[in-house]
């Protein structure tokens, strides 16, 4: 196995208020260099998301219908199984994962995919039984999400009220992203064998509307909080935090209620401003919260990666967790596209690569996993 180590560069933006669109500049040198990066595995085929497993693994799904587990300290990767019925098409296949929270009782893994249904291109969730270390068939718990070659949103995170919290995209149409009788361009709120949780606003699955495609979720433990980072088109890639019941404006508002009719649009239908937005996009990706000492830099930091951007994002949260009052570009361009990241409980940071995606430059290697540990 080849493993690189680099330091890595970055840059900063400090924001001023939600929202704010600040120019980038040169970060310090003490803010690049108190980590270092090192692959850990290699030869992945299009990772879309890690979750910590309860055996001190990392689980890993691609996008081709493959579950990995990865040994966190020495990179050996072993086959959990491979999902039957994953239609992998443009941005659609095997998506988002999540572990059941009490997985000693109920050991189930739970996966988005893309499906194909006469014709049509779906996306369902799913879950699977795992029995010595290899996951069973899959159990449909709720399907029918319009899927399409681009916006299928699909990441899967379990809230402190025990429920499944689901992004779905708007799969091109960014019409049904206001509709809350659709479940498109949604965070969907699921009880965890696939029905509507109780307390939902619209008597339906729907937690919230007006996403174009959500790509990351991640509930903060302390103050349950849920942050989402978004799609934008070329414009105003978005993270923003999720709250019951409310509009964030796609496709009639994107990023900040900044334009004219954007205000009005805002005023009448009571939406929600994102914490930072990007343009031109970055295609702001995966996310996860960093409450560690272990990376000084990182600590009370939301960290995301992005596709176009070809770089990972450190976004450091005011000490409410409601603002984010700087922003810094690290690793940019030294691995390519990067998908998702996941915080371990010692404090290293693993990111995954996704060059193999039919949008990015494969090198030899590709696809990856990169430790980030204190330096």
């Amino acid at each position: 196995m080849k493993f690189w180590t680099v330091i890595g560069g970055a840059t900063v933006v400090a924001l001023v208020g939600a929202g704010a669109r600040a120019a980038a500049r040169p970060a310090s040198a003490a803010a690049a260099a108190d980590f270092t990066a090192t692959v850990l595995v290699g030869n992945l085929d299009t990772p879309w998301d890690m979750v910590w497993g309860p055996d001190g693994m990392i689980w890993v799904s691609e996008r081709g219908g493959r579950i990995s587990r990865v040994d966190p300290r020495s990179g050996a990767r072993t086959t959990v199984g491979t999902v039957a019925g994953v239609y992998r098409s443009g941005e659609g296949g095997l998506m988002g994962i999540a572990i059941h929270p009490d997985f000693a009782r109920q050991p189930y893994l739970y996966a988005m995919h893309t499906y194909e249904d006469r014709g049509s291109t779906r996306n369902k969730l799913v879950r699977m039984r795992v029995a010595s270390g290899v996951i069973g068939a899959p159990e449909t718990l709720f399907d029918g999400i319009r899927g399409a070659g681009i916006h299928n949103g699909s990441r899967i995170v379990v809230g402190s009220d025990g429920f499944l919290y689901l992004s779905t995209g708007d799969a091109g149409d960014g019409a049904i992203a206001q509709d809350t009788a659709s479940i498109n361009g949604k965070v969907l709120r699921l009880t965890l064998d696939g029905r509507p949780a109780p307390g939902n606003p619209f008597g339906n699955t729907v937690w919230s509307f007006g996403h174009r495609n959500p790509q990351g979720l991640v509930f903060h433990p302390a103050t349950g909080v849920l942050y989402e980072t978004e799609h934008g088109p070329s414009d105003n890639d978005e993270v923003n935090i999720i709250e019951r019941g409310r509009n964030f404006g796609w496709p009639n508002v994107h990023g900040m209620c900044d334009e004219s009719d954007e205000r009005e649009f805002c005023r009448r239908h009571n939406v929600v401003e994102p914490l930072t937005t990007w343009t031109p996009t970055v295609a702001i990706s995966g996310a996860d919260l960093y409450l560690s000492d272990a990376i000084p830099s990182f600590r009370n930091a939301l960290l995301a990666t992005s596709l176009n951007g070809n770089s990972f994002w450190r976004m450091t949260l005011s000490a409410d967790g409601r603002r984010i009052v700087n922003r810094e570009r690290l690793l940019d361009g030294t691995y390519g596209r990067l998908r998702d990241v996941l915080v371990a409980p010692n404090g290293d940071v693993y990111i995954c690569t996704s060059n193999r995606d039919g949008r990015g430059s494969p090198r030899e290697g590709d696809d990856r996993i990169i430790r980030l540990s204190h330096r």
